[in-house]
């Protein structure tokens, strides 16, 4: 059916990044029977490949596969679908930039953060259609990893050169446009 990379699960709804295979809806009351109700094949406008979901309420954030042997001007970053009727999702919006991205995490409704080589990047999703950059945080260190609790950005720094302390950074994001730095653990 698809190498699956990601899930998400809400309720009896299962939300499945299936790489080339695209975005997956399936209902799953029936572990035993799962039902697929929909797929990027059903998006109109849809990309046809998915390495990660994210779900908020009724909207799914699905970051393409990304190939980094055919260069191009732009890349999506992350699409942005209605998936209220799982039977027939329907892209509301992409963000495109220079570089692909990683895994992406919301912040209430409106703001997505996102990993890329030269740091975090914040885009306000406020408006599906048109998804804007808002701000970068930049660092000199490797991104590792991150994640997004309420107002409060963690992000897990490997330091380089090797033998340097790693370093885990915490940022107040209450004002997206302005994040505030914490001391670093």
């Amino acid at each position: 059916m698809g190498d699956f990379t990601d899930v998400q699960t809400i309720g009896n709804i299962a939300y499945v990044a299936g790489g080339a295979t695209g975005l997956m809806i399936f209902d799953v009351s029936d572990a035993s029977s799962p039902k697929l109700l929909g797929s990027s094949a059903d998006c109109i406008g849809c990309n046809t490949t998915a390495q990660y979901v994210t779900v908020v309420g009724t909207t799914a954030y699905v970051v393409p596969v990304h190939y980094y042997d055919t260069p191009g001007p732009s890349y999506t970053v992350f699409a942005i679908v209605d998936v209220s009727t799982p039977s027939s999702p329907r892209q509301l919006g992409t963000y495109e930039s220079d570089v692909p991205y990683n895994r992406v995490f919301i912040s209430g409704n409106s703001y997505v953060y996102s990993r890329q080589h030269d740091g975090i990047h914040v885009v306000d999703v406020s408006t599906p259609s048109s998804p804007s950059l808002v701000t970068k945080l930049d660092s000199e260190d490797k991104w590792d990893t991150y994640s997004v609790a309420g107002t409060t950005l963690f992000a897990y720094l490997q330091a380089e050169p090797s033998g340097a302390p790693d370093i885990l950074q915490l940022y107040d994001v209450t004002t997206p446009n302005l994040p505030q730095t914490f001391s670093p653990l």
